[in-house]
């Protein structure tokens, strides 16, 4: 059997046979990695390792080539690597819900009330008149609201 499949990926499939848009699509190195929680060992150090062709990057061509896998083989290396599809699933869904959850920590971090003068709050002259106009060493316009004296915040 002489078949595309065979030739580059070890693949038992005639190329009259060959489902391109599902069964036997080529996926990249990236997809497979984000679809399938695969590390880089995974594919490269694990025996047997995943074969790949390498194609020119459509993006942009002095970008690194694309080194894509046929996706039956992928699918089973996960299966290898996480047990069952179930365990994938699991996976998953811990690895997105965490993501979430940094993703709310760092916006409550950011919405935290600074400690201390603001910077605006810094550059009003001690004992300035509430509403006194004051301009700061980058040259912004403060409209001081309160007074500060020394040492208050």
């Amino acid at each position: 059997m002489d078949s595309y499949l065979m030739q580059h990926f070890d693949w038992a499939t005639c190329d009259n046979c060959r489902d391109a848009e599902d069964k036997h699509k080529l996926i990249t190195r990236t997809e497979a990695k984000e679809e399938y929680l695969l590390k880089d060992c995974d594919l490269d150090k694990r025996e047997p390792v995943l074969r790949f062709i390498l194609k020119k990057n459509p993006h942009n061509s002095r970008w690194g080539d694309m080194k894509l896998y046929l996706k039956l083989q992928v699918i089973k290396r996960s299966l290898e690597v996480w047990g069952s599809e179930e365990s994938l699933q699991e996976a998953k869904e811990l690895r997105r819900d965490n993501r979430e959850k940094m993703k709310q920590k760092k916006f409550d971090k950011k919405v935290k009330e600074p400690e201390g003068p603001s910077y605006l709050e810094q550059f009003c002259v001690e004992e300035a008149e509430p509403g006194t106009e004051q301009i700061t060493p980058n040259s912004i316009s403060v409209l001081c609201t309160r007074t500060l004296t020394a040492g208050s915040s």
